[in-house]
Order: structure tokens, then sequence, then C-alpha cells
């Protein structure tokens, strides 16, 4: 897994607040838990309509202003919502029916390709080396 330190601007504080990101060379949008995006003050501009397993999924979709190394982007990001119980550790003597550990995604973003393939190439190329 590779690990890398963004900034996402909060439109009501008027300032980039840090997180550590994921980077998923197969995810084509960035991802944002719904609580991260509520807290940053992110409002979805639109729903993607997407297929998969079997079933519709109705995405809210945003703009993120985000700055990595230094540079600002403006991209898409997919706001998407897990569920409580997938936030916390495992409680002593629970059934486990869910990974042990709090949700990766519940502190982190997901770095997709709608900012990799905006990434300069040296850039692009330090992540993997």
């Amino acid at each position: 897994m590779i690990l890398i330190d963004i900034e996402i601007y909060d439109t009501q504080r008027k300032d980039f607040v840090a997180f550590e990101a994921i980077v998923d060379t197969g995810a084509t949008y960035c991802v944002i838990e719904k609580s991260i995006a509520e807290e940053l003050n992110l409002k979805p501009d639109e729903i993607l309509h997407l297929w998969q397993m079997g079933e519709a999924l109705n995405i809210p979709k945003t703009k993120v202003r985000l700055r990595y190394e230094k540079k600002e982007y403006l991209i898409d990001a997919l706001i998407v919502e897990i569920k409580e119980s997938y936030k916390r550790v495992i409680l002593p003597k629970e059934k486990c029916t869910r990974p042990e550990s709090p949700h990766p995604l519940s502190n982190r973003i997901v770095i997709g390709k709608s900012l990799l393939d905006r990434l300069p190439s040296n850039e692009y190329r330090k992540l993997f080396t």
C-alpha cells in the first residue's frame, strides 16, 4: 500500500487540511468518506450513476481543491458512506463479521486516476520508486 500526504481545501475555514491518502492506481476517481466530506464542507455537484455487481449505484460526486507536493489541483472525487460499525475497532467478546480494525477510509482519502493522471511525470514516477 502506498500512502502519501495531501491537503484538501475546506471552504468554510478557507484553509487546507492535511490527510493521509491511499494511492489506488485502479481507482478512476478519488474517494472521500462522507463524514470527512461533511467536515470539509464539500457538497455534491452531481450524482454519478454506476452499475456494479448487478445493481445500480448512485454516488455523489464533487469537485475537490487538493494540494500535493506544493501544487494545487481541482479534481473530481466521489463521496462514499461507510457504516458506523466499520469505523471503530472490534469490541471485546464481539463476534466479528467485518475487519477487526477500523475501515481504512475512516480517516484517509483514496487517490485515484482523477489526480494521478494530472501529476507531472516526475511526481508520478516518485510515487512508485
